[in-house]
């Protein structure tokens, strides 16, 4: 249900903290925890499925990007929140993580993946003929594999190459293997062109249908 009068609340709270967020990389570390913990706090008093992430740039003018990591069911929510926000000067606000072309490479944790260096297979689940099964390949698997956020790190680099919704829309499950024995990594196409890929696919299927009426 889309709550009005909560989403007018978390606004209001922002406005009044928006400058403790611009400058927060001049605070003490504990300071800056206490202020990112009272931020999902105040979130959670809206929607307890949604969560945030926040960009600051060199100028200090910021970004608040409302995300439900993935899960169709609160999109609704997260893009209504943002319909609500008040216009703050040097601030943006942005419903669900949106795809980055200059995202093909991240730093997580103590990780670092670059999607030219990374591969793909799928095929097209039976139960969700739309939605692809996404193996990713990755060199030194057995090796990253004892890394615990690896997952993390690969999720957080689909969703930044596709963006929340085409993940969600179009991924029904993925996982993290390494290439197959025999085969080349020059036997897959890299993992940078998967959007490309299931661009192609929705393509394929709207001239199918076409033919079809």
């Amino acid at each position: 249900m889309l709550r009005s009068n909560d989403a007018a609340k978390f606004w209001k709270w922002f406005a009044e903290r928006n400058d403790d967020f611009r400058f927060f990389r001049e605070m003490e570390q504990d300071e800056i925890v206490a202020l990112f913990d009272e931020l999902t706090e105040k979130l959670h008093l809206y929607c307890t499925s949604l969560y945030f992430e926040m960009r600051v740039d060199e100028l200090n003018g910021g970004e608040l990007v409302i995300t439900a990591n993935c899960d169709e069911s609160f999109f609704d929510d997260a893009e209504y929140l943002v319909t609500q926000a008040p216009e703050l000067e040097r601030w943006r606000f942005t419903a669900l993580i949106q795809a980055d072309p200059e995202s093909a490479r991240i730093e997580y944790a103590d990780l670092e993946l670059s999607a030219e260096d990374m591969w793909f297979s799928a095929v097209e689940d039976p139960e969700y003929p739309a939605k692809l099964d996404v193996v990713v390949h990755i060199d030194d698997y057995e090796y990253l594999k004892q890394n615990e956020n690896l997952d993390d790190a690969v999720f957080i680099l689909l969703q930044s190459l596709l963006g929340e919704k085409s993940f969600a829309e179009n991924i029904n499950v993925y996982l993290v293997r390494e290439l197959p024995k025999g085969m080349a990594a020059s036997d897959f196409p890299t993992l940078d062109t998967l959007p490309a890929y299931i661009a192609y696919l929705k393509s394929e299927r709207n001239t199918a249908l076409g033919n079809m009426s």
